[in-house]
């Protein structure tokens, strides 16, 4: 009995979160952070396993029945009773950024979502080498925390796992050279907030730079900030990722 009411309780988790993820693809395309076939989205099941987008579907249109399960190591489920029972599926198959999601579960263990989207003006700075700065704005060190700016790597290959490793474990943005803006999250809903927050950020910032430059706190103004952050992403033990001293765009020295 305890074994059935598991299997139904995570089918209704699976079915549950297979809308939330459209919902979610609908409202980031709504929204321009991802047009078309673009980007990828996936969640953590309570049992390990992944949800995520397929590749080549519209975001906009997309529906529960094209969403994918995959183990914790990223391979296809081949379990009858899950969305799109990948053993049988010949229609879709799974976003090509599947090592991306992996790495990012396996180096937070607190990840229970993982976005990666094209914004236009983040991407903008992410295209451009620029990092979005820690300290012009409450919203960044307080809401979205420390943005990795991690060097480019071609996207659907090993090698953006790897350029992401020594920035997973103290940040949960990272703007992608020359590709586009993944976040991490709590919950699906936590990292949808994040994007569009780190999209917004880009934006004021960008608009600042026009009008001359953006002004910048103190140091000890944006000190404080980052102490009012929740301290979740630092409460985690993380044994296979090293700690990084310093925030993008932010001196190893301080905030200044």
């Amino acid at each position: 009995m305890r074994t059935a009411a598991r299997e139904e309780s995570l089918h209704d988790e699976i079915a549950r979160l297979a809308q939330a993820l459209c919902v979610a693809c609908a409202r980031l395309h709504a929204r321009g952070l991802l047009s078309g076939a673009e980007g990828n989205l996936s969640v953590r099941l309570s049992n390990g396993n992944l949800l995520i987008t397929p590749s080549g579907v519209d975001k906009a249109t997309m529906s529960p029945n094209s969403v994918i399960s995959l183990n914790a190591d990223g391979t296809l489920r081949h379990a009858a009773g899950t969305i799109n029972d990948s053993a049988r599926d010949t229609v879709h198959r799974p976003s090509s950024e599947v090592g991306l999601h992996v790495a990012c579960y396996a180096a937070r263990p607190d990840a229970r979502a993982v976005i990666h989207a094209h914004p236009p003006v983040a991407t903008g700075f992410a295209t451009a080498g620029c990092p979005i700065p820690a300290d012009v704005l409450p919203e960044v060190p307080v809401v979205i925390g420390p943005i990795a700016l991690v060097p480019y790597a071609r996207p659907g290959t090993p090698a953006l796992a790897e350029a992401m490793q020594l920035f997973l474990a103290d940040h949960e943005v990272f703007l992608l050279a020359n590709h586009g803006v993944t976040v991490l999250g709590t919950s699906l809903s936590d990292a949808m907030l994040r994007m569009e927050s780190v999209e917004q950020a880009a934006r004021i910032v960008l608009v600042a730079r026009l009008l001359g430059g953006e002004q910048r706190l103190s140091a000890a103004e944006t000190s404080a900030l980052f102490a009012l952050r929740p301290s979740s992403a630092t409460s985690v033990t993380f044994a296979t990722t090293a700690r990084r001293p310093y925030f993008a765009g932010v001196s190893p020295e301080g905030l200044t």
